[in-house]
């Protein structure tokens, strides 16, 4: 499984809801262009949910990666969950995430071997592994920071 988070302006939800096909097309055009608002967080989704909410105990960080209470989108496509997170909750996550401090992936990467994080991540140590978790969490926030500034909802796909 993967996951992927999308910044949605008012236009591209539109579309989305519109069109359920479209976020299919999305998905697939990520391997081939850059998409601006995508950030695929491959099959750290889960890792990144343990290090930013203890997989949902916070219940605000808990909508950060996977959208716990978001809206469930009606798209067509092979996706376990799609889920959007309107612009008023982007932006509260966004606040916090970026509260939470340059450190936080080196703090708790530790608890990913007891967590048993999706796709063996952090089930041994790994600096490499530790430093790209760390860099796709300052992508997150600023994906988040970015969307708040916009007034843009997030949708949080795991595929």
């Amino acid at each position: 499984m993967h996951g992927v988070l999308i910044s949605c302006s008012a236009k591209r939800l539109a579309q989305l809801e519109e069109d359920p096909e479209t976020l299919d097309d999305v998905l697939d055009a990520r391997h081939e262009t850059q998409i601006p608002g995508l950030l695929d967080v491959g099959s750290a989704w889960d890792a990144l949910d343990v290090i930013v909410s203890d997989r949902g105990k916070d219940a605000l960080l808990g909508d950060a990666i996977i959208g716990r209470t978001g809206r469930e989108l009606d798209v067509d496509g092979d996706f376990e969950t799609a889920r959007l997170i309107a612009p008023a909750r982007v932006a509260e996550i966004a606040t916090k995430l970026e509260a939470l401090g340059a450190t936080l992936v080196k703090d708790r990467y530790a608890s990913l071997a007891a967590a048993k994080a999706h796709g063996n991540v952090g089930a041994k140590p790994d600096d490499e592994e530790r430093d790209a978790l760390a860099t796709l969490f300052r992508q997150v926030v600023t994906l988040y920071k970015d969307a708040a500034k916009q007034k843009q909802s997030m949708l949080l796909v795991i595929i």
